[in-house]
């Protein structure tokens, strides 16, 4: 372990000294909001909440210097302030300023509010200015190695464009720990990738998959210019099968599942330029298999609307 901690208990208990008061705005400390995401949609939830219920729970602090840091309720702190408040409800910590970092994890992670970024960064935070590592990150959090692990990689591994995306939502958690394993001077073009074609998880993990058996830089960009060929490639190879199903059921499955990529293939390939370009003979062969696909797609959009497969003789 670094030093720089002597004496510090790497394993409080929170539950040594909690007390309550109603504390006012001016008194309260925003030193460590920079550990923390906060989006629109959250404050506009938040003021929702308050305007309608009031403050249902206390915010959490811990005393500094005749001030009380806030290790919980940012939001709140802010639409309370926003509103016109003078004062909110607090519980008190007596724990030092690492405890108090670790408080912010386990507090917020009741309520799942803290993305995988924010805890990310406190992780971070810890390691760079309390000099822990990861050992003494997973003795002072209660979360084992390979997860504080996880979490630092998203800071240390992720090109700062990636990071940026994470932190406004562009791109979801499980994205991001796909990209991860990208060298970072590959990840941004990636990233550019998924966003561009709107993939799922699922789809995203498979084409840095792709991405990473290419051969040359030729193949990489192949992947990158027809993702949704290459991610049927794959799928057609590979079992769909969910045990909770029948084996009709999986066959239903399977088929959702290649009708959901060949129909993003096919929006893809008619929204690019050369598909303007047909020749009149070439326009007259695809429109007799338009039409066919028309009338084939009113059937299969009939079926769903009216779950008529959910009733069949």
């Amino acid at each position: 372990m670094h030093g720089g901690l002597s004496g510090f208990n790497l394993a409080p208990t929170m539950t040594d000294v909690i007390i309550h008061k109603r504390i006012k705005l001016e008194e309260l400390d925003l030193s460590l909001s920079s550990l923390r995401i906060t989006r629109p949609a959250d404050l506009l939830r938040v003021r929702q909440s308050l305007e309608r219920s009031g403050q249902l729970n206390p915010i959490v602090v811990r005393p500094v210097d005749g001030r009380f840091q806030i290790l919980d309720g940012f939001k709140r702190h802010c639409v309370a302030a926003d509103m016109g408040w003078e004062s909110l409800e607090a519980r008190i910590l007596e724990v030092s300023l690492p405890e108090g970092k670790a408080a912010m994890l386990n507090y917020n992670r009741g309520g799942r509010s803290l993305l995988d970024y924010d805890e990310a960064m406190v992780i971070y935070n810890l390691k760079q200015e309390h000099l822990l590592d990861q050992v003494a990150i997973s003795r002072l959090t209660g979360y084992s190695r390979s997860w504080v692990c996880r979490r630092l990689a998203l800071i240390e591994k992720l090109d700062p464009a990636l990071q940026n995306a994470l932190r406004m939502g562009v791109v979801t958690n499980s994205q991001a720990r796909a990209m991860v394993r990208l060298p970072r001077g590959n990840q941004k073009e990636v990233m550019q990738c998924i966003t561009e074609w709107h993939l799922t998880s699922r789809d995203s993990a498979l084409l840095v998959d792709k991405y990473l058996a290419s051969g040359s830089r030729k193949e990489q960009q192949h992947v990158l210019a027809h993702p949704m060929e290459v991610i049927a490639q794959n799928g057609s190879g590979e079992e769909i099968f969910d045990i909770r199903l029948s084996h009709h059921g999986n066959r239903l499955l399977k088929n959702i599942e290649l009708l959901h990529i060949q129909q993003n293939i096919f929006i893809s390939l008619c929204g690019q330029h050369m598909t303007g370009q047909l020749g009149e003979m070439e326009t007259e062969i695809l429109e007799e298999k338009m039409e066919k696909l028309r009338k084939g797609s009113g059937k299969v959009q009939k079926i769903i609307h009216d779950k008529t497969w959910k009733y069949a003789e």
